[in-house]
């Protein structure tokens, strides 16, 4: 009961900073029409933001949200159980907006990351593996394995919140004011998927644990 009460306040927690996170992101919009170097995404960007990284960060902004707030419809159980029709058919506009403008859009945008290259890295490993557990998700789905394809679609999303926990890392650095800006981001860019990928397969084995520990009859 103590477990079932800590994972709902979490997944609350959750909504709510993803919400406010999306909204945050949202009110930058005055920012990019016309693109605001001075603003605090694109400083310094002037130089980058030719070529093909200015389609692709428009194709991201407009694109991101979208995955952010309809994989919050996608995870809720009320629409699964009574919309499943709905559920399947935002599940199919999850997985096309992801792998045809999220994920190539930021693959674009990874050559040219705040941080180099070690940055540039991360943003690239995260693609590919978003795209990995959003395609097993959906070959689950088609053979009707629906427990995996949850578990493949909850690793999917947990990866494309690392754009909430960049911001919230991002954001911490910078009220304390670290030294290297720079070698912070380096470590937010790699810290904001790994580490809740992390912590999400620790959670998921936590009942199958219990299970397992549990008196035979």
């Amino acid at each position: 009961m103590r477990y079932r009460i800590l994972t709902a306040v979490l997944r609350a927690l959750a909504v709510v900073l993803i919400l406010r996170v999306l909204a945050a992101i949202l009110a930058n919009y005055p920012d990019y029409f016309p693109p605001n170097f001075d603003a605090l995404f694109l400083l310094g960007r002037e130089a980058t933001f030719v070529g093909a990284y200015r389609p692709a960060f428009y194709l991201h902004i407009f694109s991101g949200p979208v995955v952010l707030f309809n994989g919050l419809i996608l995870l809720s159980g009320y629409v699964r159980r009574r919309h499943g029709g709905a559920h399947r058919f935002l599940g199919r506009v999850q997985v096309v907006v992801l792998l045809l403008f999220v994920l190539p859009s930021s693959v674009v945008m990874s050559r040219h990351a705040f941080g180099g290259w070690p940055a540039g890295l991360s943003f690239l490993l995260l693609s590919a593996a978003t795209a990995t557990c959003a395609i097993a998700g959906v070959v689950h789905a088609r053979r009707r394995r629906f427990d995996r394809h949850r578990r493949w679609m909850l690793r999917s999303y947990v990866l494309i919140c690392s754009a909430v926990v960049l911001r919230l890392i991002s954001g911490a650095a910078g009220l304390v004011g670290v030294p290297s800006p720079e070698g912070a981001y380096i470590i937010a860019a790699w810290s904001s998927w790994l580490l809740p990928l992390a912590v999400f397969e620790l959670v998921e084995r936590v009942p199958a644990h219990r299970q397992s520990r549990r008196p035979r009859p």
